[in-house]
Protein backbone atom coordinates (compact mmCIF):
# COMPACT_ATOMS: atom_id res chain seq x y z
CA UNK A 1 0.00 0.00 0.00
CA UNK A 2 2.75 2.44 0.41
CA UNK A 3 4.43 1.78 -2.93
CA UNK A 4 0.92 3.17 -4.22
CA UNK A 5 1.14 5.96 -2.22
CA UNK A 6 4.51 7.03 -2.72
CA UNK A 7 3.78 5.73 -6.72
CA UNK A 8 0.78 8.55 -6.72
CA UNK A 9 2.88 11.54 -5.15
CA UNK A 10 5.63 10.67 -7.80
CA UNK A 11 3.08 10.68 -10.33
CA UNK A 12 1.82 14.13 -9.10
CA UNK A 13 5.64 15.54 -8.54
CA UNK A 14 6.50 13.99 -12.25
CA UNK A 15 3.35 16.15 -13.65
CA UNK A 16 4.64 19.50 -11.70
CA UNK A 17 7.85 19.00 -13.47
CA UNK A 18 6.52 18.72 -16.90
CA UNK A 19 4.52 22.05 -16.12
CA UNK A 20 7.38 24.10 -14.87
CA UNK A 21 9.21 22.62 -17.35
CA UNK A 22 5.87 24.25 -20.22
CA UNK A 23 5.98 27.21 -18.99
CA UNK A 24 9.47 28.14 -18.28
CA UNK A 25 11.10 30.43 -21.21
CA UNK A 26 12.86 28.98 -23.37
CA UNK A 27 17.36 29.48 -23.38
CA UNK A 28 17.44 28.91 -26.53
CA UNK A 29 17.73 31.76 -28.98
CA UNK A 30 14.29 32.31 -32.15
CA UNK A 31 13.95 29.44 -33.96
CA UNK A 32 14.32 31.14 -37.41
CA UNK A 33 14.31 27.93 -39.68
CA UNK A 34 11.73 24.72 -40.33
CA UNK A 35 14.72 22.75 -38.79
CA UNK A 36 15.13 24.20 -35.75
CA UNK A 37 11.32 24.07 -34.49
CA UNK A 38 11.34 20.46 -35.29
CA UNK A 39 14.24 20.01 -33.52
CA UNK A 40 13.13 22.18 -30.36
CA UNK A 41 9.91 20.17 -30.32
CA UNK A 42 11.95 17.03 -30.08
CA UNK A 43 14.24 18.41 -27.49
CA UNK A 44 10.84 19.83 -25.63
CA UNK A 45 9.42 15.91 -25.33
CA UNK A 46 13.00 14.53 -24.43
CA UNK A 47 13.08 17.26 -21.97
CA UNK A 48 9.52 16.53 -20.22
CA UNK A 49 10.05 12.86 -20.43
CA UNK A 50 13.69 12.83 -18.74
CA UNK A 51 12.31 15.13 -16.10
CA UNK A 52 9.19 12.92 -15.31
CA UNK A 53 11.41 9.66 -14.78
CA UNK A 54 13.99 11.53 -12.71
CA UNK A 55 10.57 12.79 -10.35
CA UNK A 56 9.80 9.58 -9.97
CA UNK A 57 12.85 7.77 -9.36
CA UNK A 58 13.72 10.66 -6.48
CA UNK A 59 10.38 10.42 -4.77
CA UNK A 60 10.80 6.87 -4.38
CA UNK A 61 14.35 6.90 -3.61
CA UNK A 62 13.72 9.78 -0.99
CA UNK A 63 11.00 7.60 0.60
CA UNK A 64 13.25 4.52 -0.02
CA UNK A 65 16.14 6.30 2.36
CA UNK A 66 13.75 7.30 5.02
CA UNK A 67 12.04 4.61 5.20
CA UNK A 68 14.28 1.67 5.64
CA UNK A 69 17.33 3.78 6.93
CA UNK A 70 19.59 2.42 9.52
CA UNK A 71 18.99 3.65 13.42
CA UNK A 72 21.80 5.04 15.27
CA UNK A 73 22.42 2.18 17.44
CA UNK A 74 21.23 -0.25 14.70
CA UNK A 75 24.58 -2.85 13.84
CA UNK A 76 22.65 -5.55 12.21
CA UNK A 77 23.45 -6.49 8.92
CA UNK A 78 20.29 -5.75 6.36
CA UNK A 79 17.93 -8.47 5.56
CA UNK A 80 18.25 -10.83 2.69
CA UNK A 81 16.09 -9.90 -0.11
CA UNK A 82 15.36 -11.06 -3.48
CA UNK A 83 14.74 -9.89 -6.75
CA UNK A 84 11.28 -8.90 -7.81
CA UNK A 85 11.32 -10.83 -11.78
CA UNK A 86 7.60 -8.87 -12.71
CA UNK A 87 9.26 -5.53 -11.23
CA UNK A 88 12.52 -5.96 -13.16
CA UNK A 89 10.50 -6.81 -16.14
CA UNK A 90 8.69 -3.62 -16.34
CA UNK A 91 11.71 -1.49 -15.17
CA UNK A 92 13.48 -3.08 -18.16
CA UNK A 93 11.02 -3.02 -20.78
CA UNK A 94 9.51 0.46 -19.88
CA UNK A 95 12.58 2.06 -20.47
CA UNK A 96 13.73 -0.24 -24.01
CA UNK A 97 10.29 1.30 -25.09
CA UNK A 98 10.78 4.55 -24.70
CA UNK A 99 14.56 4.99 -26.10
CA UNK A 100 13.53 3.32 -29.18
CA UNK A 101 10.45 5.46 -29.54
CA UNK A 102 12.47 8.06 -29.27
CA UNK A 103 15.29 7.57 -31.50
CA UNK A 104 12.90 6.53 -33.95
CA UNK A 105 11.49 10.31 -33.66
CA UNK A 106 15.22 11.68 -33.97
CA UNK A 107 15.47 9.55 -36.91
CA UNK A 108 12.02 11.20 -38.55
CA UNK A 109 13.58 14.48 -37.70
CA UNK A 110 17.00 14.31 -39.06
CA UNK A 111 15.38 12.69 -42.77
CA UNK A 112 12.74 15.48 -43.06
CA UNK A 113 15.78 18.12 -41.55
CA UNK A 114 17.80 16.56 -44.68
CA UNK A 115 14.79 16.20 -47.28
CA UNK A 116 15.97 18.05 -50.42
CA UNK A 117 14.00 19.67 -53.33
CA UNK A 118 14.08 20.81 -56.76
CA UNK A 119 13.86 24.30 -56.03
CA UNK A 120 15.99 24.90 -53.17
CA UNK A 121 19.06 27.35 -53.36
CA UNK A 122 22.37 25.87 -53.04
CA UNK A 123 24.68 28.06 -51.76
CA UNK A 124 29.08 26.79 -51.19
CA UNK A 125 30.34 27.63 -48.29
CA UNK A 126 34.01 28.06 -47.57
CA UNK A 127 35.75 28.48 -44.25
CA UNK A 128 39.28 29.44 -44.12
CA UNK A 129 41.54 31.28 -41.46
CA UNK A 130 39.48 33.09 -39.77
CA UNK A 131 36.49 33.98 -42.03
CA UNK A 132 33.44 33.06 -44.28
CA UNK A 133 33.07 33.05 -47.93
CA UNK A 134 29.77 32.28 -49.73
CA UNK A 135 29.04 31.32 -53.33
CA UNK A 136 25.41 31.49 -55.56
CA UNK A 137 24.49 29.46 -58.10
CA UNK A 138 24.71 32.67 -60.58
CA UNK A 139 28.52 33.26 -59.41
CA UNK A 140 27.78 35.52 -57.04
CA UNK A 141 30.43 35.61 -54.14
CA UNK A 142 29.70 37.44 -50.45
CA UNK A 143 31.34 37.56 -46.87
CA UNK A 144 27.50 37.63 -46.27
CA UNK A 145 24.80 35.12 -45.91
CA UNK A 146 21.63 35.98 -47.20
CA UNK A 147 18.85 33.53 -47.79
CA UNK A 148 15.23 34.03 -48.69
CA UNK A 149 12.30 33.42 -46.07
CA UNK A 150 10.56 30.42 -46.96
CA UNK A 151 13.07 28.78 -49.41
CA UNK A 152 14.70 25.54 -48.69
CA UNK A 153 18.49 26.19 -48.94
CA UNK A 154 21.23 23.52 -49.19
CA UNK A 155 25.06 24.48 -47.98
CA UNK A 156 27.43 23.10 -49.05
CA UNK A 157 30.67 23.45 -46.68
CA UNK A 158 34.25 22.84 -47.20
CA UNK A 159 37.66 24.48 -46.00
CA UNK A 160 40.24 25.35 -48.11
CA UNK A 161 42.78 22.30 -48.95
CA UNK A 162 45.62 23.62 -46.77
CA UNK A 163 43.28 25.47 -44.30
CA UNK A 164 41.99 23.49 -41.15
CA UNK A 165 38.26 22.07 -39.95
CA UNK A 166 36.12 24.60 -38.84
CA UNK A 167 32.01 24.55 -38.19
CA UNK A 168 29.27 25.99 -39.64
CA UNK A 169 26.47 26.74 -36.87
CA UNK A 170 23.61 29.45 -37.12
CA UNK A 171 21.58 29.12 -33.74
CA UNK A 172 18.71 30.24 -34.82
CA UNK A 173 18.52 27.77 -37.86
CA UNK A 174 20.06 24.74 -35.12
CA UNK A 175 22.39 22.89 -38.24
CA UNK A 176 25.29 22.33 -37.51
CA UNK A 177 28.48 21.12 -40.55
CA UNK A 178 31.84 20.55 -40.19
CA UNK A 179 33.80 22.66 -42.97
CA UNK A 180 36.40 20.19 -43.67
CA UNK A 181 39.68 20.96 -45.55
CA UNK A 182 39.06 18.86 -49.25
CA UNK A 183 35.77 17.44 -48.05
CA UNK A 184 32.23 18.70 -49.32
CA UNK A 185 29.99 18.26 -46.38
CA UNK A 186 25.71 19.26 -46.42
CA UNK A 187 23.80 20.59 -44.09
CA UNK A 188 19.79 22.17 -44.86
CA UNK A 189 17.58 24.99 -43.64
CA UNK A 190 14.88 27.08 -44.39
CA UNK A 191 14.31 30.06 -43.19
CA UNK A 192 11.22 31.22 -41.62
CA UNK A 193 11.55 34.44 -40.28
CA UNK A 194 12.82 37.71 -41.94
CA UNK A 195 15.97 38.89 -39.81
CA UNK A 196 19.66 39.28 -38.77
CA UNK A 197 21.44 36.82 -37.13
CA UNK A 198 25.27 35.70 -36.87
CA UNK A 199 26.97 32.58 -38.47
CA UNK A 200 29.58 31.40 -35.89
CA UNK A 201 32.56 28.81 -36.04
CA UNK A 202 31.94 26.05 -33.34
CA UNK A 203 35.28 24.14 -34.06
CA UNK A 204 38.15 25.72 -32.32
CA UNK A 205 40.55 26.44 -35.11
CA UNK A 206 43.26 28.99 -34.12
CA UNK A 207 44.10 32.93 -32.31
CA UNK A 208 41.34 33.98 -34.36
CA UNK A 209 38.37 31.43 -33.73
CA UNK A 210 36.27 33.31 -31.46
CA UNK A 211 36.36 36.31 -34.70
CA UNK A 212 35.39 33.88 -37.32
CA UNK A 213 31.80 34.90 -37.63
CA UNK A 214 29.62 36.03 -40.55
CA UNK A 215 26.42 38.27 -40.77
CA UNK A 216 23.67 36.32 -41.85
CA UNK A 217 20.55 38.06 -43.39
CA UNK A 218 16.78 36.62 -44.19
CA UNK A 219 15.17 38.36 -46.56
CA UNK A 220 11.59 38.20 -48.08
CA UNK A 221 11.62 37.04 -51.96
CA UNK A 222 11.20 39.61 -53.61
CA UNK A 223 13.94 41.79 -51.50
CA UNK A 224 16.05 38.40 -52.15
CA UNK A 225 16.05 38.27 -55.73
CA UNK A 226 16.65 42.17 -55.92
CA UNK A 227 20.02 41.91 -53.39
CA UNK A 228 21.27 38.50 -56.09
CA UNK A 229 20.83 40.68 -59.15
CA UNK A 230 22.49 43.77 -57.85
CA UNK A 231 25.26 41.68 -56.00
CA UNK A 232 25.95 40.25 -59.19
CA UNK A 233 25.75 43.69 -61.53
CA UNK A 234 27.81 45.34 -58.97
CA UNK A 235 30.83 42.30 -59.24
CA UNK A 236 30.09 42.09 -63.23
CA UNK A 237 30.80 45.67 -63.28
CA UNK A 238 34.22 45.04 -61.09
CA UNK A 239 35.35 42.32 -62.91
CA UNK A 240 35.06 44.23 -65.99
Amino acid sequence: MSAIKVGIVAIIVGAIGTVAILVTPSWFPVAAAVQAHRQDDLYLALMIMSSFIMAVVTVFLVYSVWRWRARPDDLRDGPPIHGNTTLEIIWTVVPTIIVIAFAVAGGVVLVKNEQTTSQELVVKVTGEQFAWTFQYPNGVVTHELVLEKGRPTEFAITSLLHDVIHSFYVPQFRVKADAVPGIMNYTYATPTRVGKYVLICTELCGPGHSLMRAPVQVMEPADFTQWLATQKSDQSKGGA
